[in-house]
């Protein structure tokens, strides 16, 4: 039995995989324009609930947006900036968070002015103190590039401030050379209370080029994942951590083993509540695609078996949330036997998987984004894109509406 799709408007019931057990999902309007895209959703050390996307600008160009949201309605966007000069692209989409303190930081990608290729962008960061009214830019990274490009960035709010993990060349791109290999590091930035840039550095110097990375906070410290790039073309899930001041060495999540001679635009997402760590990533080793996690009780140190979290045909694209009863929750997109995608949950436990729900039925291809949640008191937002910028709440079941 498929589940039912997201209805257009109001609360739908979804039929958990054949079970009775039920899941409250209600549609919440997005003020993103028509056309909007290359969103982005956090929930906020600031315990707020954040939407950013962009949308085009009738006149030519695009506009950086964000809403907040306050109960079960967001607010009217605010605009961030506009620019004619940007790098739009569904995969490397612009994100936003808040410190504790309420300080917003947002990144977008800026053409560097300089370009000679299909690239040539930087990253941007700004920040805001008057809750979006007005920015002031503190990081830029990759504005040298000519035919090479920075991004990929991702934010992680802590007591100390902010930190960034995102994508850079290696060498810089000057156009001093004709060629230009692409060959991207990780770097880490980090931002103090102030908002300021404190230190950037180069973690790991080859990683795979286009996948988005991501950020956790554990009780032992930040830790950061990505897909690694190793000889013999490997590109598997890669973890760096934090620990006494400073940056270990990557190490593998888990040893897919898959090789695959180019980028596969899908990158891994990551959770933590204290010691406890879920990493969730796609691999097609063997070729057989496959959306997994695994979990980690010592902070990211080490891994347990991976768990097959699909239901057998995933495009990827996943997102991960760990609940206060030791449950992850992971959303990714799956194409159905008649070609749309499903954007679907399951919560999963280190005994194994539970059981799935549809959020919204969609594109099975790029035009859906990157789907995302956030975690609202005991509900889930979740994002993504069918013409535009969309959400809904969902009520997560307890566990034991769910055990199979």
């Amino acid at each position: 039995m498929r589940p039912r799709p997201l209805a257009a408007t109001g609360l739908v019931v979804c039929t958990l995989l054949g079970l009775e057990a039920r899941s409250a999902v209600q549609t919440l309007p997005t003020p993103a324009g028509a056309d909007s895209g290359m969103y982005s959703l956090t929930t906020a050390a600031d315990g707020r609930t954040y939407l950013v996307w962009i949308e085009p600008v009738p006149a030519g160009g695009h506009a950086l947006k964000f809403s907040r949201l306050e109960g079960t309605t967001w607010q009217p966007a605010v605009q961030i900036a506009q620019g004619a000069n940007w790098f739009v692209n569904w995969a490397d989409h612009p994100s936003l968070t808040a410190a504790p303190d309420g300080r917003l930081y947002v990144h977008w990608l800026v053409n560097t002015g300089k370009k000679t290729g299909s690239y040539g962008y930087g990253i941007r960061v700004a920040t805001s103190t008057d809750r979006g009214a007005s920015w002031a830019t503190q990081f830029e990274e990759g504005f040298q590039n000519v035919s090479d490009y920075a991004g990929f960035l991702s934010f992680l709010p802590t007591s100390r401030g902010v930190d960034a993990v995102y994508l850079t060349p290696l060498h810089p791109d000057d156009g001093s050379s004709d060629e230009h290999e692409h060959v991207k590091t990780v770097g880490i930035a980090r931002f103090g209370p102030d908002g300021r840039e404190v230190s950037r550095q180069i973690v790991d110097q080859d990683a795979c080029s286009c996948c988005s990375t991501d950020m956790a906070e554990t009780s032992e410290g930040p830790i950061a994942v990505y897909r690694d790039h190793e000889p013999g073309e490997i590109r598997d899930i890669s973890i760096v951590r934090r620990v006494n001041g400073t940056w270990t060495a990557p190490a593998p999540v888990h040893r897919d083993g898959w090789t695959i001679g180019g980028c596969p635009t899908n990158g891994p997402a990551v959770a933590a509540r204290g010691r406890d760590v879920a990493v969730a990533w796609f691999t097609a080793a063997g070729n057989q695609a496959r959306v997994k996690i695994a979990f980690s009780s010592d902070a990211g140190a080490t891994f347990s078996a991976p768990i097959v979290i699909d239901d057998g045909t995933p495009v990827g694209w996943p997102d991960v949330l760990l609940l206060e009863d030791g449950r992850a929750l992971v959303s990714w997109l799956e194409k159905t036997a008649d070609g749309v995608g499903d954007i679907r949950m399951r919560s999963v436990t280190r005994a194994g998987r539970q059981a799935a729900l549809t959020v919204a039925t969609a594109s099975s291809g790029r035009a859906t984004g990157i789907p995302m949640m956030a975690r609202v008191g005991a509900d889930v937002i979740v994002a993504w894109r069918q013409g535009t910028v969309k959400t809904a709440r969902v009520t997560v079941p307890p566990a034991e509406a769910t055990r199979r």
